[in-house]
C-alpha cells in the first residue's frame, strides 16, 4: 500500500489480518496525534506565570505562540516534499523526536528569546508531524470522512488534556509541563515507531508551486480563506484569553480542559450528524456566526469573570465543528492530490493562527485589553462572509468529490 493519499476506497474488503494491522496502525498515529496536540495548549495555563517569572510583557509572552505557528506555516508548504523523499513513518518519527528535543530544550532556557526560539524549533516538529499524520490516517483508513473525524477527535482530546496537565505541573513550576510534554512526545515516537508498518511512498517530490496552484480553485481559496481567518480567532481566544481573565494557573487548566472536551465532541459527534444532514457552507456560516457573538461578549459584554469562563469552555462545541468541517473540505473540494491540497491549507490557516497571539498582545498594549476580541468577532465574521459568496462552489465541489461516500 503507498501512503500517498489516493485514499483506499471505503468499500474494499481487506483480509483479516491486513485490517487488523492498518487498524492497529491507524490508532497508534490517533494516540499521536493526541500527545502531539497535547502539546499546543500545555503552555496555555502557564504563560502568564512565564511572564511573571520572567519579567516579560504580554506581547513577548505571547511569541511562545506566534513562532511555533510562524515555523508551522512556513514549513508545511515542504512537509508533503520530505515525506515523499524520506517516507511517511520516518517524517513523522523525525518530526516527534524534534518535538521532544524542543520541548525538552524549553524547559531548560532561562529567558523569552531562548523560549521563543526553542518553541519555534517545536514549531517545526509539529509542521512535519501533524500533516503527515494526517496522510498516513487518510491511507491507512481509507475512507476521508472517517479519517478526518478520528484525527480532529485527537486534535480536541489533545487540546483538552494539554492544559489540563499543564495546569497541574504547572502549578509547581513552569518548567514541569514542559518537561512532561518532552515524555509523552518519546511516548508517542515509540508507539509509532512499534505499530506502524507500511510501505513507504514512492510518489516523486512535487514542485512547491503545486501548493499554491491549489488556490486556482475557488471553493479552495475560499475554505483556505476562510480558514486563515478562523484560526486567527481560534488562536487569538487559545493564547489571548490567559492573560486576559487572570485566573490562577490551575484554574486556567480546568478551564481549557472543559474547552477541550467540548471540543472533542463538536468535532466528531456533531460534526458528523450535522455534514450528512446540512451543506457544509451552511455548517460553516452558523458556526461562524455563533463565534462572532461570543467573542463580542467576550471582550466587551458586562459579565463577571465566571461567565466569561463559561461562554470560553461553550465556545469548544464551534471551535470542534469548525474544525472538522474546514479540514474535511480542505481534502474534498480540492483538485489537487490530498498531500498537496493539505499543505495548501495548513500553510494558510497556521498564518492566520501565527498572524493571532503576538498581534492580540500589541493591540491589547496600545488600544486597551478588550479590544483583541473585536478583532477575533471582525476575522470569523468576515470568514462568514467569504464561505456565504462561495457557498454553493464549495458545496457542489464537495459533492462531486469521488470519496465523499
Amino acid at each position: 500500500m503507498s501512503s500517498s493519499v489516493s485514499s483506499l476506497p471505503a468499500e474494499v474488503v481487506l483480509d483479516p489480518s491486513e485490517a487488523s494491522r492498518r487498524n492497529i496502525a491507524s490508532w497508534a498515529v490517533t494516540a499521536a496525534c493526541l500527545i502531539a496536540f497535547m502539546g499546543v495548549g500545555v503552555v496555555d495555563p502557564i504563560l502568564p506565570d512565564i511572564g511573571h517569572r520572567l519579567g516579560a510583557t504580554p506581547t513577548q509572552v505571547e511569541l511562545l505562540f506566534t513562532t511555533y505557528l510562524g515555523v508551522m506555516a512556513v514549513m508545511t508548504l515542504f512537509a508533503g516534499n520530505i515525506g515523499a523523499r524520506l517516507g511517511r513513518k520516518r517524517v513523522a518519527l523525525i518530526g516527534l523526536a524534534l518535538i521532544a528535543l524542543f520541548a525538552t530544550a524549553c524547559g531548560l532556557s532561562g529567558s523569552i528569546p531562548a523560549l521563543a526560539a526553542f518553541r519555534g524549533g517545536w514549531g517545526l516538529g509539529s509542521a512535519l508531524f501533524t500533516p503527515t499524520a494526517l496522510v498516513l490516517l487518510l491511507a491507512l483508513i481509507g475512507h476521508a470522512e472517517k479519517a478526518i473525524m478520528r484525527y480532529e477527535a485527537a486534535i480536541g482530546l489533545g487540546m483538552s488534556m494539554g492544559p489540563l496537565l499543564g495546569g497541574v505541573l504547572g502549578a509547581h513550576s513552569w518548567r514541569f509541563p514542559f518537561f512532561g510534554a518532552a515524555t509523552l512526545m518519546l511516548l508517542a515516537l515509540a508507539s509509532v515507531a512499534a505499530f506502524v508498518k507500511v510501505p513507504e511512498s514512492k510518489d516523486p517530490p512535487r514542485p512547491v508551486s503545486d501548493v499554491f496552484r491549489a488556490y486556482t480553485r475557488p471553493a479552495f481559496l475560499a475554505v483556505g480563506l476562510t480558514g486563515l481567518l478562523y484560526y486567527f480567532g481560534f488562536f487569538l481566544l487559545l493564547g489571548y484569553t490567559p492573560l486576559f481573565l487572570h485566573l490562577g494557573t490551575l484554574n486556567l487548566g480546568l478551564m481549557f480542559f472543559g474547552w477541550g472536551i467540548l471540543l472533542g465532541l463538536g468535532s466528531t459527534g456533531l460534526a458528523q450528524v450535522l455534514l450528512r444532514r446540512i451543506p457544509a457552507s451552511r455548517v460553516v456560516m452558523g458556526a461562524l456566526a455563533g463565534l462572532t457573538v461570543i467573542f463580542a461578549l467576550l471582550g466587551f459584554a458586562p459579565f463577571a469573570v465566571g461567565v466569561k469562563v463559561g461562554l470560553v469552555v461553550l465556545s469548544g462545541v464551534l471551535f470542534g465543528l469548525m474544525n472538522a468541517t474546514l479540514t474535511t473540505l480542505s481534502v474534498e473540494v480540492s483538485h489537487m492530490p490530498r498531500p498537496t491540497a493539505t499543505s495548501a491549507y495548513n500553510f494558510l490557516r497556521w498564518l492566520g493562527a501565527a498572524a493571532a497571539p503576538v498581534s492580540s498582545g500589541l493591540i491589547a498594549e496600545h488600544l486597551g485589553g478588550k479590544v483583541p476580541y473585536g478583532f477575533g468577532a471582525g476575522a470569523v465574521a468576515l470568514g462568514m462572509v467569504i464561505t456565504a459568496l462561495a457557498a454553493g462552489q464549495i458545496d457542489a465541489a464537495r459533492s462531486s468529490d469521488p470519496h465523499i461516500h
